[in-house]
């Protein structure tokens, strides 16, 4: 286990999870433990594209296997590959990784639930449901304010 400091005492920092795409994993979150691990021993790395090449030995499965092999290819010079451009930076291999692996119906079926969310006199923990299943729906302004206040009695409000 790596350790990183933190206001006078070291903080142990969990590796993350391996990433298998089932149906319970969400890309987002992986991508940004990931960052976070990276980050916390970023002595370990002497650049983006060796954070990369673990974040990738951090996937598994045969869901995963095909991204995983492909987007090491680009990166992989001394195996007689071509070296593509942009495929040593975290920010594109985020973007591939969200492409491939984000739920294609998350976000409809996070607004179904958000409208069976009820109201049951306990402000913070109704907020709290709402946000948990909009961080899938990404629903803002004018329709998030209307789904909330349609749920909670206007002597709440």
């Amino acid at each position: 286990m790596a350790y990183a400091l933190g206001r006078g005492k070291k903080v142990l920092a969990e590796p993350p999870a391996l990433f298998k795409s089932a149906k319970d994993e969400y890309i987002r979150m992986w991508l940004l433990t990931c960052m976070q691990y990276v980050g916390q021993n970023s002595w370990q790395w002497e650049d983006e594209a060796q954070r990369i090449r673990y974040a990738i030995s951090r996937m598994a499965g045969k869901q995963v296997a095909p991204f995983a092999l492909t987007y090491q290819r680009p990166m992989a010079v001394a195996l007689g590959y071509t070296k593509q451009a942009g495929y040593e930076f975290w920010h594109v291999f985020a973007e591939q990784g969200l492409r491939r692996f984000i739920r294609k119906h998350g976000a409809e079926q996070s607004i179904r639930e958000m409208g069976f969310v009820k109201y049951h006199g306990d402000i913070a923990k109704f907020l709290l449901e709402m946000e948990n299943l909009n961080i899938h729906a990404r629903v803002d302004g004018i329709a998030r304010r209307k789904m909330i206040e349609e749920e909670i009695p206007k002597d709440a409000l």
